[in-house]
């Protein structure tokens, strides 16, 4: 996949100075010319540019002030001034108010600007680079605070509820066992489901993504026969449909985790009582991308929650009791392996989850 050019911009009044910039540099660079301040402001404002370059002398404005003008909107902006009317005010104006990164004599020399535009091109990528480390390192901050904040709540409440049967328990004289180890297993399954998706978090953020040739009629199978102790499953009819012809890599561990998440989900939301519950799944595999569908028939989701259920620890409903962490992480790792994945539900009717995930081949 060839990588994109970086997006420069030059303006000058002159037209064969923008003719001749655009000739020899169109090649390495996506380049974009103006022939007044006005028109080099709106060309800011509707393109993403990387690096720009201005005529000192310009009849409604000096390069200076133009560059200027674009400090506090755009202060990510790589600005190059070129003039061939140099004196030390306007390299000082130039430097303190236009927050110029370099300043050059015209004519241009191709060679030598062809060194500065890589220099600042490269000094672009490196600050978008930084940007997104700090955006990520931000996040997960965030995430660690509200994490240690939820993550002790909910790993104490089971623990509390067995502590509070087994002292309940002693105090009655002629209690029968078999009537408070159905409660201590129901509250050890909540603990053990949300220690399970604590070490999933765990793996996916720190696991590096490892491809491998997939059999999804296999991997689907073996999932959803993996929730054989799970008592509301029996009741439910699933139902596949794998349209698989080529040969398909992705993350496995990370698949794994996507569809144990979402079944989870489409077995513990169905409607009570209700004899037509099922959970259906159709994927089909392309040359380049696999599209997962997983529909189920139960209670559906609120349309106030369907923008943050995918957020950490957020629950969409209380009828049943879930970590918070699975749609969560279902996205985390859908993400990871380059894919999307996207919601539909009608409360009373059912919810559907889309994932498209790309070939890594």
């Amino acid at each position: 996949m060839t990588e994109p050019k970086p997006p420069i911009l030059y303006v000058d009044d002159d037209p064969k100075q923008l003719t001749a910039f655009k000739a020899a540099f169109r090649r390495d660079y996506e380049v974009f010319t103006a022939n007044s301040a006005a028109e080099g402001k709106l060309m800011l404002q509707t393109r993403p540019i990387d690096v720009i370059l201005t005529d000192q002398r310009m009849p409604e404005t000096t390069g200076v002030e133009f560059l200027e003008s674009t400090v506090s909107e755009f202060p990510d902006l790589i600005r190059i001034l070129i003039t061939g009317y140099a004196d030390l005010k306007d390299v000082i104006s130039a430097i303190n108010k236009g927050k110029v990164y370099c300043y050059l004599n015209k004519p241009w020399d191709e060679q030598e600007l062809m060194v500065i535009l890589k220099n600042a091109t490269d000094i672009c990528i490196t600050r978008k680079l930084l940007k997104e480390k700090q955006d990520l390192l931000q996040k997960t901050n965030n995430e660690l605070e509200k994490f240690v904040y939820s993550a002790s709540h909910d790993l104490r409440a089971p623990l509390l509820s067995i502590k509070g049967i087994i002292n309940f328990a002693k105090t009655q004289s002629n209690y029968s066992k078999q009537e408070y180890l159905p409660m201590i297993e129901r509250s050890i399954d909540r603990l053990d489901v949300f220690v399970g998706s604590i070490i999933n978090y765990y793996q996916n953020v720190r696991f590096e993504v490892q491809p491998s040739e997939l059999d999804f009629k296999k991997m689907v199978v073996e999932t959803w026969n993996s929730f054989d102790h799970v008592l509301e499953r029996e009741q439910i009819q699933f139902n596949y449909h794998i349209q698989q012809e080529k040969v398909f890599k992705s993350d496995e561990f990370r698949l794994q985790v996507i569809l144990n998440n979402l079944f989870l989900n489409a077995i513990k939301y169905q409607r009570k009582n209700d004899t037509s519950q099922f959970v259906s799944v159709d994927v089909d595999v392309e040359e380049k991308f696999a599209t997962l569908s997983i529909k189920d028939g139960g209670i559906g989701i609120e349309p106030e929650h369907l923008e943050r259920i995918f957020d950490m620890f957020y629950r969409a409903t209380q009828e049943k009791h879930g970590s918070g962490l699975g749609l969560y992480i279902t996205k985390e790792a859908v993400e990871k392996i380059g894919g999307e994945i996207e919601v539909k539900s009608q409360p009373g009717l059912g919810t559907t989850f889309k994932v498209v995930i790309p070939n890594q081949m």
